[in-house]
């Protein structure tokens, strides 16, 4: 039998997939699997430097090769917020074995400070902040029709999102 993640978070950049992956992680007993860390480590430098350096084509490449990795094996997977497309017959073939994906949504206002974009400026286009705005809106479909569930994590502490998550899974 192909073992699968006990379960699959995604979303945008500021969403909590890494802190709210590593909380359950450690309560389900399982390793967290973030792919943004496994890329860093596989290409030694830090996933925006080598976005920057090796281009948005061969970044996408590498992050679809370690997030299929990640979709093969045991614990709880946090897809780095571009990953989905790359991923996304593996992703439906998981959920058709019966796993679970779990869609983190966060509002525009919540996400800032936690991307570090919530410096007080005018949203004009080509502000950090508008491209943000564009990429998590453009991206929001695609999680959802990715995921089993949304959990809105825009005013939940990590805790409570991850409460939220277990309910998911107990369904």
């Amino acid at each position: 039998m192909t073992q699968i993640p006990t379960l699959v978070l995604l979303g945008a950049p500021g969403a909590g997939k890494s802190t709210v992956g590593a909380l359950l992680a450690d309560r389900l007993g399982v390793e967290l699997l973030d792919t943004d860390d496994l890329l860093a480590a596989r290409v030694g430098t830090d996933v925006g430097d080598y976005f920057l350096d090796a281009g948005e084509e061969r970044f996408r490449e590498v992050e679809a090769e370690v997030a299929a990795a990640a979709l093969g094996r045991p614990g709880v997977v946090a897809l780095g917020g571009g990953a989905v497309p790359g991923v996304a017959q593996r992703l439906e073939a998981y959920r058709g074995d019966g796993g679970t994906v779990v869609f983190l949504d966060v509002s525009l206002a919540a996400a800032m400070p936690r991307v570090g974009l919530n410096a007080p400026r005018a949203v004009v286009v080509g502000s950090p902040r508008a491209q943000y705005a564009a990429m998590a809106n453009a991206r929001r479909p695609v999680y959802a029709a990715a995921a089993d569930a949304v959990v809105d994590t825009s005013s939940l502490s990590p805790t409570e999102v991850a409460e939220a998550v277990l309910a998911v899974l107990r369904g």
